[in-house]
């Protein structure tokens, strides 16, 4: 059916509503339009009511004309409506392999994405991340996908390697687009490509990074190198090219070894240990016994020699020192577990290290810090024995405390861990040696900052090693009455606005808290209160409680007088709608007067104030939803 008549009566009617209708009776084009539809009319009911509002129109006087010409149109409308379609003439085919696939999304949807991806300017990231986090589907869009291989070489270094995060947790869909039209000699966009590629294919892109190799240039270069490491069937041209090749590109090849395996790669490393000393940081992050014996031998010996000669150490002699000591880190063979035992008989000479100004130097601390890394590194292991035998060695000293309760976590009951090391937190001040005795309780308290609750229900060690055994809720009731409320290091910014600070203390056991259990919530809400009145940060604490179950009614207000005048109208707003999101709506009602009451709000703000909360308390007690901030904001 032709409907090019409709749509000639549709734009003739159209611009009878712009011009007016009194020009109506001398418009022939829509007459003879009116005219062009009879034939439709006589085939559809639909067309035939159309047409009989077109004759009615036309016929009309002209102080009934607008109406009937607005009747008219409306039909016009919705009738071509139902008829339209798109599409394009010729016959289709397939996507072209490796440029994403196809995805149901509007172009209005992924439209600021792509002009994230595509322009410059400031806003990009925020975005691009926004949607990978929201919407990981669009990333595979064919429409999408090379506009983020593209990206690799955006002109804002931290949005290229943010591409570069999202195409390596794509996965292998990305590693044609990726290849396509590939430059070995081009710039840092094509050296993020093949990192990108080895990340997704690992050994299996050895053949691709071999091809490449020849042609390779600068960049690029050391990239293919630095990715020939994931094959072990590369070891040999690896050690090849580190004979032959110079500056950034042979640092590559060494990082590429450091990832292989064997008597052959040991022996390499052996020699380029005793050529080049401070190629050690390469070693650093293989865990390979051969590398932990290499390393742990090595270091023996030059701290050997160091304490033997009892000279200055020079500033380049202490920076190399730490070099080693850092490619210590999460290695457990026997000869460093060895190591680290003579490291302790001797720690009283390393810890008088002096520096070339003869300053003390502290490695005594550092070293055992280390240890400590090494461990949470490492994981459940060797170590984990180690540094509970170590601290069994030295009960009276708090060096290797924190070392004995992390160890521990990953290899013992949650019982054991409590019953041991509890009694370090004191419940009641001590009459003697109270400096010795904080300095147990911050170990213990450090140890335990190490330690998170995931939504899984799960505990880790630095949110990777899961404990034996979840936390003991009995450790809250403890930590709630410690004497001290610190752990030795300073305090930190909890995750809130507002500006508040949180000392550690309170964020540790936040973060070890299992908000679903009633005895952990029966410590927690009462100390948590009361520490929110001692801090006067109601914005962070009252969250807390919120998380627990709980709710800030009754010291809401008081929290607030003791920054009276500091409090933001948002902050307010903010925290109402979390509250309002699991509290009854009288008690948030409730929680508004004591804000008011309080007169805390900085005196900009003070106004609005004086009229938003009354009548939002009105509308919460009205059984009506909590405000958005707009709400608030239009009474300003």
């Amino acid at each position: 059916m032709n409907l090019q008549p409709l749509y000639d009566v549709k734009e003739r009617l159209e611009y009878a509503a712009i011009a007016g209708v009194s020009l109506l009776g001398e418009d022939f084009r829509l007459q003879r339009a009116a005219e062009g539809l009879k034939p439709l009319a006589a085939a559809s009911p639909v067309f035939g009511k159309i047409d009989g509002g077109l004759t009615k129109l036309l016929a009309a006087p002209p102080e009934q004309r607008a109406g009937l010409l607005l009747d008219v149109l409306a039909l016009v409308d919705a009738v071509a409506y139902t008829q339209a379609k798109t599409g394009v003439e010729g016959e289709l085919k397939p996507l072209p392999a490796g440029g994403g696939t196809y995805h149901q999304i509007s172009y209005g949807q992924i439209n600021p994405l792509l002009t994230a991806l595509t322009t410059t300017g400031g806003g990009r990231m925020e975005i691009i991340q926004s949607a990978w986090e929201n919407h990981p589907e669009f990333f595979e869009d064919y429409r999408v996908l090379p506009a983020v291989a593209a990206g690799l070489g955006d002109s804002y270094g931290e949005i290229a390697e943010l591409n570069a995060k999202i195409l390596k947790q794509v996965g292998p869909s990305v590693v044609p687009v990726l290849k396509q039209g590939f430059d070995p000699a081009g710039k840092k966009e094509m050296a993020r490509r093949v990192e990108v590629i080895a990340a997704v294919e690992g050994a299996e892109a050895a053949p691709w990074l071999r091809e490449v190799l020849p042609d390779a240039k600068k960049d690029v270069r050391a990239a293919v190198i630095t990715a020939l490491g994931m094959a072990a069937e590369n070891a040999a041209l690896l050690l090849d090219l580190a004979k032959s090749e110079r500056g950034a590109n042979r640092d590559a090849a060494l990082e590429a070894l450091a990832k292989q395996d064997g008597a052959e790669i040991a022996a390499f490393w052996a020699q380029e240990l005793e050529a080049h000393s401070q190629s050690v940081k390469f070693l650093q992050p293989s865990n390979a016994d051969w590398a932990s014996d290499l390393v742990a031998r090595r270091l023996w010996d030059r701290m050997e020699e160091i304490l033997a000669r009892k000279e200055s150490l020079t500033n380049p002699a202490v920076i190399e020192l730490r070099q080693w000591f850092s490619a210590a880190l999460g290695k457990s063979s026997p000869s460093m577990l060895d190591f680290w035992r003579w490291t302790d008989a001797r720690l009283a000479d390393i810890d008088h290290l002096r520096g070339e100004k003869e300053q003390r130097l502290g490695f005594g601390r550092e070293v055992a810090a280390l240890l400590l890394e090494s461990l949470c590194a490492a994981g459940p292991g060797p170590l984990c024995g180690l540094c509970l035998e170590l601290w069994e060695r030295h009960p009276k000293e708090p060096r290797y405390l924190s070392h004995a309760v992390v160890a521990a976590l990953m290899t013992r009951s949650a019982a054991e861990v409590y019953d041991t090391f509890s009694p370090y937190v004191l419940t009641i001040k001590p009459l003697l040696g109270g400096e010795q005795k904080k300095a147990f309780h911050n170990a213990v308290l450090r140890a335990l900052g190490r330690v998170c609750r995931k939504e899984d229900g799960t505990y880790c060690i630095d949110n990777v090693w899961p404990t034996a055994q979840p936390i003991d809720s009995q450790w809250f009731k403890r930590l709630t009455r410690a004497v001290w409320k610190t752990t030795g290091e300073t305090r930190q910014y909890a995750q809130y606005a507002a500006g508040e600070s949180i000392d550690q203390f309170d964020m540790i056991l936040m973060r070890l808290a299992n908000t679903g259990d009633e005895e952990t919530r029966r410590q927690l809400i009462p100390y948590l209160r009361e520490r929110m009145l001692e801090t006067g940060l109601p914005y962070s604490y009252s969250r807390f409680l919120l998380q627990l179950g709980g709710g800030p009614r009754g010291v809401l207000g008081d929290t607030m007088v003791k920054r009276a005048g500091a409090h933001y109208i948002y902050d307010t707003w903010n925290l109402m709608s979390e509250a309002s999101k699991t509290l009854p709506s009288g008690e948030v009602a409730d929680l508004l007067e004591e804000v008011l009451r309080s007169n805390a709000i900085r005196k900009e703000d003070a106004a609005l104030a004086q009229r938003v909360i009354p009548w939002t308390v009105e509308q919460l007690r009205a059984g009506q939803p909590f405000p958005e901030w707009d709400d608030w904001w239009k009474m300003r």
